[in-house]
């Protein structure tokens, strides 16, 4: 039988320990590893910190002896304790910006505009424009706001697709 684990187990941190070089950490799918002190520029090394708390499954928080508080959040603390965690996000958020890209480009090309004349009605440069199109780039939501007043659609249909069943 296989296991099951608890949905979003890897975003749940359980526990969290003081060691001499970091801050030691397990999530709910049985991930571990360490957080270097190095990598928390208010801490520096273990002679700074005064306690380590976990309020909840997706922080930490930090005590130092200044009595300063420095809050790691689960996906930092994930990307020292699942090395694949870090290329998985990146990968993620590149389709993203990919299907973004294109619905932008499939409702410029319905409203018969070119590149050059949505840009110009966006306020944006052309070159920003193919940059989004191709999804080499992620929009700021002002970005995304003017194109999407500038096709004359609500910024929902940029962002999700009317076809999708899950919703």
């Amino acid at each position: 039988m296989s296991t099951v684990k608890v949905a979003n187990a890897d975003r749940m941190i359980v526990a969290v320990v003081l060691g001499s070089k970091g801050i030691d950490a397990t999530f709910a799918d049985g991930s571990r590893g360490t957080v270097p002190f190095k990598d928390i520029p208010e801490i520096g090394d273990h002679s700074n910190l005064k306690s380590v708390e976990l309020p909840n499954p997706y922080e930490v928080i930090l005590t130092t002896t200044q009595d300063e508080q420095v809050e790691l959040p689960w996906d930092f603390v994930r990307h020292y304790c699942d090395h694949t965690y870090q290329p998985r996000m990146e990968l993620m958020a590149s389709l993203g910006r990919q299907i973004l890209g294109a619905r932008i480009r499939s409702l410029r090309e319905a409203a018969g505009l070119t590149q050059e004349a949505l840009a110009r009605a966006a306020g944006i440069g052309r070159i920003t424009l193919v940059r989004l199109e191709n999804g080499r780039n992620a929009p700021k939501l002002g970005t995304l706001e003017s194109i999407a007043n500038a096709l004359e659609q609500p910024i929902e249909d940029l962002l999700t697709d009317r076809d999708d069943s899950d919703f």
